[in-house]
């Protein structure tokens, strides 16, 4: 065989490697200085909220957002997942156990509520309880506060939340606010403010101490005004109307409109918890002898029972309403927003 022909061939190879290691170190190079590089977070809408007032005074389980629906998989320790709004292409995001779910943007914003080592991303991450983000597609995570969040709420650019410190009984539950890059994190108020509810700039919220009144905090202000003095509570605005349950009578449900100041009685019967959306309400009707989870139009017209028994955790999108039994933390049921109950168990 010709020796220059040798000699070629393996100059040839030399140059093909020697290129391929110059790419290789290049990628490395250029990912190691993005990877140092400052995050930059493209702003959200100032009056953007990251999930429903109604799903978030349940605890946050589920989030409707870009077509597609964030949840915590009951079945797989709270960890969260994301599928499609009518439960097609079901995907694990992370191995965390997550609530308070929001989404605003590329990021979604949750809380944690266990201690416990995940293997999702590079090397093992240590999960402590508190509040954290994530890309869309639940890499990234990051750490925003690390301490007992109860329930958060993302209002535009900055996320409001109340945090549980067990060793000072004066500051569990109070309101602090941080924004979406981590920074900023500050107290607003020293009572106990649940930020669910959040409209146009203003979260509507009932007073826990000294009266019950329904209360609207301005975030740019940090103010808090009266909307309207009743004896309320896990008071929720929708529509022109404050939705609230009436202490002075039993538990419950009624709404005020803040355009002519009229208090109307959607049910008499004795309410546990609700969530409101899409033109339905859904609530757990509290009795000795007929619990029962039940549905009704917004002004409290056609209740039919969903299902007998006590629930919790009801959580809605917009194809439907998720809900489990009392006592039962596994299971989780799902029935439609409208039409004749047709419920059965959410199969992920």
């Amino acid at each position: 065989m010709d020796k220059d022909f040798i000699y070629n061939g393996i100059m040839k190879k030399k140059i093909i490697y020697s290129s391929i290691a110059i790419i290789i170190t290049a990628a490395l190079i250029g990912g190691l200085i993005y990877s140092l590089l400052p995050e930059t977070m493209v702003p959200n809408p100032a009056y953007l909220a990251g999930n429903t007032a109604g799903n978030l005074h349940n605890g946050g389980l589920f989030c409707e957002a870009g077509g597609k629906v964030y949840f915590s998989n009951s079945y797989d320790n709270g960890n969260l997942y994301v599928m499609n709004v009518d439960e097609t292409e079901v995907k694990r995001l992370n191995e965390l156990n997550v609530s308070s779910i929001n989404v605003g943007g590329d990021y979604i914003y949750f809380c944690q509520g266990t201690s416990r080592f995940t293997g999702e991303g590079f090397g093992l991450f240590r999960a402590q309880p508190g509040l954290y983000r994530s890309r869309i597609n639940g890499r990234d995570i990051k750490t925003l506060k690390a301490n007992s969040v109860v329930t958060a709420t993302l209002c535009g650019n900055e996320i409001f939340y109340q945090n549980f410190d067990p060793r000072d009984n004066r500051r569990q539950n109070q309101l602090f606010r941080i924004g979406t890059d981590g920074e900023g994190d500050r107290q607003v108020s020293g009572e106990i403010i649940n930020p669910s509810s959040f409209v146009n700039g203003l979260i509507y919220y009932s007073r826990t101490e000294t009266d019950h009144f329904v209360y609207a905090l301005d975030v740019q202000s940090g103010f808090s005004q009266v909307i309207f003095e009743a004896n309320t509570y896990k008071a929720i605005y929708e529509g022109g109307y404050i939705y609230f349950m009436d202490l002075d009578n039993n538990y419950r449900l009624c709404r005020y409109s803040v355009f002519d100041n009229t208090i109307e009685i959607l049910t008499n019967d004795r309410v546990d918890l609700y969530n409101i959306g899409n033109g339905v309400i859904f609530y757990q009707k509290n009795s000795r002898s007929e619990p029962a989870l039940i549905r009704m139009d917004l002004d409290g017209r056609n209740q039919e029972i969903i299902r007998e028994g006590n629930h919790n955790n009801i959580n809605m999108t917009s194809r439907y309403v998720y809900f489990q039994e009392f006592g039962d933390e596994v299971t989780t049921y799902r029935t439609s927003l409208y039409g004749a109950p047709n419920v059965g168990i959410f199969r992920p």
